[in-house]
């Protein structure tokens, strides 16, 4: 954590000199005034912040990854890029968090280690890819493949953002007048019904539309309150330990979302995979960084499955199969690359057909939501207005 510590000094001509210095620890301030020339007579925290919590834009942490690959590529040792990466960010929540990098990296840690434990600014994507790069010896080329990452992704989310944000309005809007006509119009014509409803002769889309309407009206507080309690239940709920793992199955299993889900995390996983073999890391160590790449708990499990085979001598893609998570044509393609022995190469061909393959079902459910939700409202609409208006057409057929 970098805290802010306030000084009392003596420099070596005896005089009292006084300031701030914003550092990891105590002994960094103490080792930092030693160089200075400085003698500490009073040392305390005036202030401490933490990371915690705090969002980091994603286009601050890609620019972040990109400055540190330069950094690294020229030649400059990593210790040194962090300190001056943490001179030069403007960002406090970013400066903060290089300077406590800097800190594990002097202590001995390695880089990911550094990011594992502060998992709350990096995502398991980039830390499995910082991991690889240090196994491999190509620390730089991972930062720039996080920077691609980060770029795809965020590409990815402002389409779908984009395309999502006219049905939302449609949504809201659509909502709220369905809930001020229930509320507010709907009542205005109970009166009119009473006769028909006191004879039976109301039909039942009115009967039920009234009932709505009065449920609305009388005991929307009761719902509201509800939906409140029940978002705090599962609030709670998601802290639980088994919360990760049901959520990931639950994504695994979403009708047209499940196939994204399991198709991007699959190309990340393989993409990652690929590239530990490409640098000659062992099969079994490379399995170990690249599952956490994937993102999934329900995969990871598969994939740790799948290692403990792996280490007894027997092939990758028969534990994977009997796992029931991996696709049949993903299977087949990693049974080629292991019988052929260019897994290595295959696995990148296969994160390809992939990453285009979600690109292709995202679009498709991207077109097919926006007319799915304008006919949902469409129809919730047109029920109001025939309810409303049977009861008007068959009284007139009586009075005829």
């Amino acid at each position: 954590m970098l805290s802010q510590y306030q000084y009392i000094a003596r420099n070596s001509a005896g005089q009292q000199v006084m300031g701030t210095l914003q550092a990891i620890s105590r002994d960094e301030v103490l080792r930092t005034l030693a160089i200075q020339s400085l003698f500490p007579v009073k040392l305390n925290v005036t202030q401490k912040s933490s990371p915690q919590g705090k969002r980091i834009p994603a286009a601050a942490l890609a620019a972040m990854y990109e400055q540190l690959a330069d950094l690294l590529g020229s030649g400059i040792p990593l210790l040194k890029a962090l300190e001056i990466l943490s001179d030069q960010s403007n960002h406090p929540t970013i400066k903060s968090v290089l300077a406590e990098l800097r800190h594990d990296v002097a202590d001995g840690h390695s880089l990911s280690e550094g990011m594992r434990r502060r998992s709350h600014v990096f995502s398991d994507l980039a830390i499995s890819l910082v991991e690889a790069g240090e196994e491999g010896g190509f620390l730089d080329d991972s930062l720039q493949r996080i920077v691609q990452f980060s770029e795809r992704q965020e590409e990815l989310r402002g389409r779908v953002q984009g395309a999502l944000a006219y049905p939302a309005f449609l949504v809201l809007v659509g909502s709220l007048v369905v809930i001020g006509m229930m509320i507010f119009f709907v009542p205005q014509f109970a009166p009119l019904f009473d006769r028909m409803r006191s004879r039976g002769m109301l039909p039942w889309p009115t009967v039920m539309l009234l009932g709505v309407s009065d449920t609305l009206r009388h005991y929307g507080w009761m719902l509201l309150a509800s939906m409140a309690v029940v978002g705090v239940v599962m609030a709670k709920g998601m802290r639980d330990s088994r919360w990760p793992h049901f959520r990931d199955q639950a994504l695994l299993g979403l009708w047209l979302f499940g196939p994204i889900t399991r198709s991007l995390c699959l190309a990340r996983f393989c993409r990652v995979l690929g590239t530990l073999l490409k640098n000659a890391v062992p099969l079994l160590k490379a399995l170990r960084i690249a599952k956490n790449a994937a993102g999934n708990r329900v995969l990871q499990e598969a994939i740790q499955h799948a290692a403990e085979h792996v280490s007894e001598g027997k092939s990758l893609s028969s534990p994977l199969a009997r796992s029931g998570v991996f696709p049949t044509d993903v299977l087949e393609m990693i049974t080629v690359g292991e019988t052929s022995n260019r897994l290595e190469t295959v696995l990148g061909e296969l994160a390809d057909k992939l990453e285009r393959r979600t690109q292709r079902r995202i679009d498709a459910c991207v077109k097919l939501l926006e007319p799915c939700l304008m006919l949902m409202m469409a129809l919730v609409i047109g029920f109001l207005v025939v309810a409303l208006l049977m009861p008007v057409f068959e009284g007139s057929e009586n009075l005829a």
